[in-house]
């Protein structure tokens, strides 16, 4: 009988080993790999290619130095990068496809919402460190959806609505403000966070002009907005319908009648757009690559390096998406790193048991819902016409303020983490 205990203890033992050495904590790693997929293909790729840019750079930056330090030794890292083709479908399959034949524990990406969604529920079985680098929806960020190893660099596309609505009140003291926004997911977010914000401020009326996604021709609708004779117009268009609402905007002489404010606007669009027709219209941007002159010197200083280190690798400044695919991909090295492992769980504890970080955004913190609180939660900007530009690309604007409350995070009380 001793003898047998003694062969089950023995084999016991041999199989321990055996699954410590195939386990990502024990086994002899080569390379770290991470799974990158952004939409390079179909209505996302204008974006998708620079975020995947972003990404592959801060991969570049590590490897440079010899590789990310993990177990004692300078380690390579490689980017297993997969194509979503803007489809939830797609991203769902090659999303499992990295996890189980490549074997991948961290991952990178996303452009649209509703992939980073169908994501997240693939993540529910705490397999991967999902790290969406998008703007992604809200509820993502409550205790009963959220994943248990998601974090997400940039927010929530709700969170833009709320921090233009309290900066626009703050600043303009308006008493009529004129939401125009289009009409489907992303505007009705914005406009629910800007009306959210908007209850505080019970002596502004909030009107509504919403217009269909590819709206050729905006004149009636600017027509009607003039009618009402709002004191600020807060805008919200993305892409073509951005730039074409502007330049119409402009042809009408909006702006000569009444304050216009651009809520979200990024590289990828904000070069379309006339530079007369952008000329002193105030927009808020997630980050500009030019901090020329901002207050924070620290800030100024890690804009320009890593806009310079961009210009260098792609000759052409980072879009502010492009620069969060970069920050999502440094924030899942750094945890690994941290962890000296590539187990999920202990990625995640190690980011939130060190949650500071430096950013373009100023200093950031991670909170216990998986997204961090920036220093600087926006930039506003002004436009510049074609006789200020040095650049008539991609000198398009000037950095005039920031916005620094916490509107754009719900309180944790509202999400169930408190």
């Amino acid at each position: 009988m001793g003898r047998l205990v003694r062969i089950f203890c023995i084999v016991g033992v041999i199989g321990l080993v055996l699954y410590s050495l195939a386990s990502p904590s024990w086994a002899q790693v080569d390379k770290i790999r991470v799974g990158v997929m952004y939409s390079m293909t179909g209505a996302g790729s204008a974006i998708g290619k620079i975020q995947l840019d972003g990404a592959k750079l801060a991969v570049k930056e590590i490897n440079d130095q010899g590789g990310l330090m993990f177990k004692g030794k300078k380690v390579k890292v490689e980017a297993v990068i997969r194509d979503d083709e803007s489809k939830p479908d797609v991203a769902v399959r090659r999303f499992r496809e990295l996890i189980q034949d490549e074997k991948i524990t961290a991952f990178v990406g996303c452009t649209f919402a509703h992939v980073s969604k169908a994501l997240n529920e693939q993540a529910q079985a705490g397999q991967v460190l999902f790290m969406p680098t998008n703007g992604i929806p809200e509820s993502i960020f409550f205790k009963k959806e959220k994943a248990p190893y998601t974090l997400n660099v940039l927010g929530a596309t709700e969170g833009i609505g709320r921090i233009s609505a309290d900066y626009v009140a703050k600043t303009y003291k308006p008493k009529h403000v004129m939401l125009f926004l289009p009409d489907y997911a992303y505007g009705r977010d914005a406009g629910a966070g800007a009306h959210k914000i908007f209850k505080n401020y019970p002596g502004i009326k909030v009107s509504e002009t919403w217009t269909p996604v590819g709206t050729p021709d905006f004149t009636s609708y600017i027509i009607k907005i003039e009618e009402a004779k709002p004191d600020v117009v807060m805008m919200g268009h993305w892409g073509n319908d951005g730039i074409n609402v502007l330049k119409q905007v402009y042809e009408m002489r909006l702006g000569k009648k009444t304050k216009l404010f651009f809520n979200w606007i990024i590289n990828v669009f904000a070069v379309g757009i006339p530079p007369e027709a952008l000329e002193g219209v105030t927009c808020q941007m997630l980050w500009y690559h030019d901090m020329s002159g901002f207050k924070d010197p620290v800030t100024v200083n890690a804009s320009k390096k890593l806009t310079e280190m961009w210009r260098k690798e792609y000759g052409e400044p980072p879009d502010p998406y492009a620069m969060m695919g970069y920050f999502g991909m440094v924030e899942v090295l750094r945890g690994i790193r941290l962890a000296n492992s590539l187990e999920p769980a202990k990625i995640y504890k190690a980011i939130m048991d060190n949650p500071v970080f430096e950013s373009v955004k100023g200093s950031a913190k991670w909170r216990v819902d998986g997204r961090p609180l920036y220093r600087f939660s926006s930039f506003i900007v002004e436009g510049k016409g074609p006789k200020e530009r040095k650049d008539m690309k991609w000198d398009f604007a000037r950095v005039v303020d920031s916005y620094e409350g916490e509107e754009f995070l719900l309180p944790l009380k509202e999400t169930g983490w408190e």
